[in-house]
């Protein structure tokens, strides 16, 4: 996400395919001086700026200048067209020549590599810009960049100097730094200054107290385990006076030099978390942060800012009160006033010496450990939750649901404002609000007490901790008409207030054991909304549904933990600075305090909200060892097991588990820490997130049509390659219904040797542990993805179908099942692939199931989607596109039916791999049909003992995509009884009640887009 954006799928993929490209140059010494010669660069022509380039480890590939003034035809759009790409090599580097338009003056510019379609990383959030020279028309003219740096120079022996704006030191333990790259030889020192103004220079370095001479020496085994991708780098041992010193060191300015011959050949400032951690981590771990309170029911404000060099407490209407640091932890408190109490508003002033403001300075901040606050997060109320002003009635006694285990859980994907802004039933006020949930007969409510009643366990509410993006108070919701199905100005409008409007996704966290504001009906009073999101927690749990919080730890909108303690929470590059994989700025739950920060307010929103689980945004760039303390220590806490589970994507600075061991798909088995199938979604839906221009339509998939029903692209007959494709999905599908267990066996081969990607299909140790999924808020809705992929000619009526199809496919799985709210209803973006911040026009839900709004909302954003325009104008413009209220009303009421079919019998939900290896088959597996699976579930164990609730003696699945009756013969269920499962028979689809089996010959006849359940009553 930037700025709010949440990149999407597309992210991850192509994240990885960069980092692999970047790795192979690094490792072949691309780009950089390679002593082997460069040819001299060629004059530079007129009226061109040659902009040199320089990458520390020669990773060049993607990099280029984006360049809005300056150039003869500048760059538009992001990533940017044209983009200047450094290709040409010389001694200091890449060089990439511009035409520019001299009369300009200036180019402006930024440095960028493209992570996707639609997204690029910066070398640095800073603008650039060279100066033309007066001759540049007729003579050219070069410049020279550094990675990392700023700044402009105007040769390479000026950008080549000694400076110290980076951080390229490492201050792992209070005995040991390393300076990954450094030279050998030489004398190393550390020198320190107080108040900062330490500079290097053709003198040597000045400004410093004093120093400290460094030895070399090896890092200790565990700093190499903990510290992995540094324990190759030269290490320097501290000597014994600087580590007795560390405490005072760490509150100034500390740069390492290297003096060769009498001369500062390198000079750096150092990253400091790990001396942190192995100085102060030990004994701050067990404070309690935040406010909290002593026996007299006075305030305890406590704050862990181990560097700074005063803190003082500000509370409203009251004079400043200086804190007092325990030197031992670096945590700083102040005992208050009972009167502040449920009443009072507070900051602190943090005095610090900062890096990256280059000096001492006094920050306001409010506190991480805020409670609640007051709009727009200004300030942290002196909050205790446990009081009645801060609960509902009835709070204290309402039930939880009980969920007997982790294999019976059905998750629905919502958000708070989706839920009830388009929903006519919901009184004005409390539209887009938490009380929307606790309105009785809204048509939102009836719609989740019938999900609840079919099967639905919980409810999984998109970020709702404080966050950054949304204005708390005053925010607006434009007028917007509809003006047909590809006008851009629907689009044009909402991107007019875009970042003024009451909606945003939200992952971009500014307090994360705090509620949003925009939520709440008054968001100037702190209680109010905490009274509300209780309110909303209990309504969901007395429809019998448990509730999950979407949970963003991987980054936080702006750096402003730096604030308190500068250089600390966020994961750094090789350079010092904070590293953006993830979109926006990396936190680093590697350390011990981002650690307890997230595992302390994971702990606030179970025990004092009752929430029953947590969805890890990105979880992948968390080490596994916090999640697992993660889950032990609020399981704990709340008494009772919840559910956690995440996207456990393998990519970034952390891939490969680089720098620790990383909470990600093959890291996972066995931790009861779920993950996102990947596996299973690609092959429903087809292609992959990534995908681009024509493969968007051309990668059909099992659900869309891939082979048995071609679109245009794809020819009128299914090519040998097509339908090698099809049944590569078809198999990773089966995969997935098997819950991707790891050892699961089809066709003779583990789960775990089938190949996606590069990764292997099977990598679960028992079946709740993957989340087995269609569609998501990321990415285009279920519904548009496959507009773009079916035929123009299917009918409204069969691509609802393909819809169930999809559905349908993922609730008979083992496994956990995801549904992203309103795709039982046919929900429509408008083929937007990136809605974050599309408004309220494109994420309407109608709960009434009238319509999904197909064809009459425009284009969708220009911003994510202005490349795609014109392959989507026609799909927009489709007449056979939009379905009718029969078409959404069937959707709804076949999935209502399947969620009955799953609840009915834990044959479907079974609780272990060793269940699943046991009892699941794939008769047609070695026989494939095209767009068909058939799935058997036995009800007896080799050994007697029931799979699952043993309810039936056999249970049998299949699943039809094709337009067509299929018929499949299972010659081991020859002469039995089995018959279409009693909701199917009794149910809504009277296309599903015409599927049939043949006793004597055993054979299944299944209609066409139909997922039909057959079952065979169990024995005495």
């Amino acid at each position: 996400m930037t700025n709010g954006t949440k990149w999407g799928w597309s992210r991850w993929a192509m994240a990885l395919a960069m980092a692999a490209v970047g790795g192979l140059l690094a490792a072949c010494g691309g780009g950089g001086s390679d002593g082997g010669g460069h040819d001299e660069a060629a004059a530079v022509p007129a009226g061109t700026l040659r902009v040199h380039y320089q990458r520390a480890a020669g990773d060049y590939d993607g990099w280029g200048v984006y360049a809005w003034r300056g150039p003869t035809t500048p760059s538009s759009g992001w990533p940017g067209s044209p983009r200047f790409v450094f290709t040409a090599s010389d001694g200091f580097g890449r060089y990439v020549d511009i035409p520019v338009d001299p009369s300009l003056g200036r180019m402006d510019f930024l440095l960028n590599r493209p992570t996707s379609a639609s997204e690029a990383e910066k070398d640095q959030d800073c603008d650039r810009v060279a100066t033309f020279a007066a001759d540049i028309a007729t003579r050219g003219q070069e410049i020279w960049l550094k990675q990392g740096d700023c700044a402009t120079y105007d040769s390479a022996q000026a950008a080549s100097g000694v400076n110290i704006n980076h951080a390229r030191a490492m201050w792992l333990s209070a005995s040991r730094l390393v300076w990954p790259d450094l030279p050998a030889g030489g004398e190393l020192r550390l020198y320190h200054a107080a108040q900062g103004g330490i500079t290097v220079g053709a003198a040597g370095v000045q400004g410093a107290d004093g120093f400290h001479t460094l030895s070399p020496t090896t890092l200790e085994a565990a700093l190499r385990e903990r510290f992995r991708h540094l324990a190759s780098a030269p290490a320097f041992a501290v000597p014994v006076a600087a580590q007795a010193e560390v405490r005072s060191l760490l509150k100034g300015q500390l740069v390492v030099a290297r003096l060769f011959q009498g001369q500062v050949t390198h000079a750096t400032q150092l990253q400091i978390q790990g001396v942190l951690d192995d100085v102060y981590a030990a004994q701050a771990r067990p404070q309690t942060l935040g406010v909290s309170f002593d026996g007299q029911g006075r305030p305890v404000f406590r704050l862990w800012a181990p560097t700074a060099r005063s803190v003082e407490l500000a509370v409203d209407g009251q004079p400043l009160r200086p804190m007092t640091e325990d030197p031992n932890s670096g945590v700083w408190s102040y005992t208050g006033e009972t009167s502040w109490v449920n009443d009072a508003y507070y900051t602190y002033r943090v005095q610090v010496y900062s890096r990256q403001d280059g000096g001492v300075v006094t920050n306001t901040v409010t506190d991480p450990y805020a409670l609640t606050l007051n709009a727009n997060s200004e300030k942290a109320m002196v909050a205790r939750l446990s009081d009645a002003m801060f609960k509902p009635t009835g709070w204290d006694g309402h039930a939880i649901p009980p969920l007997q285990a982790p294999s019976d859980s059905v998750i629905y994907e919502l958000h708070v404002r989706d839920f009830s802004a388009n929903d006519a039933t919901v009184p004005a006020a409390h539209r887009g609000k938490y009380t929307a949930f606790a309105q009785a007969n809204t048509d939102g409510v009836r719609h989740l007490q019938a999900l609840a009643a079919a099967g639905l366990t919980h409810v999984h509410l998109l970020p709702t901790y404080d966050l950054a993006t949304i204005p708390e108070t005053g925010c607006v919701t434009p007028t917007i008409t509809a003006a047909g199905p590809t006008s851009d100005v629907p689009q044009a409008t909402v991107a007019a207030t875009k970042d003024e409007d009451c909606f945003n996704w939200g992952y971009d966290p500014r307090h994360y054991g705090a509620p949003e504001g925009s939520y709440a009906s008054d968001a100037a009073d702190g209680a109010v909304r905490v009274r509300e999101f209780r309110q909303m927690v209990q309504a969901l749990h007395g429809m019998g549904l448990r509730v999950v919080l979407d949970v963003v730890y991987n980054h936080t909108s702006g750096s402003f933990l730096d604030r308190i303690v500068p250089g600390y929470y966020y994961r750094l590059n090789g350079d010092g600075f904070i590293e953006r994989s993830t979109c926006c700025e990396n936190t680093a739950p590697e350390y011990a305090m981002m650690e307890k920060l997230m595992i302390d307010t994971l702990k606030t929103w179970a025990v004092e909200y009752k929430v029953d689980g947590f969805r890890f945004d990105i979880m992948g760039h968390i080490p596994l060892a916090a999640m697992q303390a993660a889950r032990t220590e609020v399981d704990a806490a709340a008494g009772r097991p919840l559910l956690y589970y995440g996207e456990a994507w393998n990519f970034g600075e952390v891939a490969d588990d680089r720098q620790f061991v990383q909470a990600r798909q093959a890291n996972l088995r066995g931790t009861g820490i779920g993950s996102f199938s990947d596996r299973i979604r690609d092959a429903i839906r087809g292609g992959g997130p990534f995908d681009a221009g024509d493969d968007v339509l051309r990668r059909q998939g099992f659900a869309n049509g891939r082979c048995y029903d071609n679109n245009a692209l794809n020819g009128s007959t299914c090519t040998s390659d097509q339908r090698s494709e099809l049944h590569y999905q078809q198999n990773l599908i089966r995969l997935g219904l098997a819950g991707s267990v790891h050892d699961f066996v089809l066709n003779g081969r583990l789960a775990s040797s089938y190949d996606y990607g590069g990764q292997s299909a099977g990598y679960t140790a028992d079946p709740y542990e993957v989340i087995n999924y269609a569609g998501v808020h990321d990415g285009e809705t279920l519904f548009d993805i496959n507009q773009f992929k079916l035929p123009s000619t299917a009918t409204a009526s069969e691509r609802a179908r393909a819809q169930v199809v999809a559905l349908g496919t993922v609730l008979m799985g083992q496994g956990i099942p995801f549904l992203h709210a309103g795709d039982e209803l046919l929900r429509s973006k408008s083929l937007d692939r990136d809605s974050y911040n599309a408004g309220d026009w494109f994420n309407r839900i109608d709960w009434s199931a009238t319509t999904n709004f197909f064809g009459t909302m425009g284009l969708p954003s220009a911003e994510k989607n202005r490349v795609e325009w014109d392959r989507m104008r026609p799909i927009l413009s489709n007449a056979n596109i939009p379905p009718s209220a029969a078409d959404i009303r069937a959707t709804r009421d076949a999935v209502l039916d399947l969620l009955r079919v799953r609840r009915d019998t834990t044959m479907l939900r079974l609780r272990s791999g060793a269940d699943v290896r046991e009892c699941v088959s794939f008769p047609d597996a070695a026989d494939q049909r095209d767009g068909l699976i058939v799935m058997r579930i036995v009800g007896r164990k080799s050994d007697g003992s029931p799979c699952g609730d043993g309810r039936y003696a056999n249970l049998v699945v299949l699943i039809n995509a094709a337009p067509v009756d299929q018929t499949y013969s299972v010659a081991a269920l020859a002469g039995r009884s089995l018959s279409l499962h009693p909701v199917l028979a009794n149910g809504s689809d009277a296309r599903v009640r015409g599927a049939s089996f043949a006793s004597g010959s055993g054979v299944f006849t299944v209609p066409g887009r139909s997922v039909a359940v057959f079952v065979e009553p169990a024995g005495p």
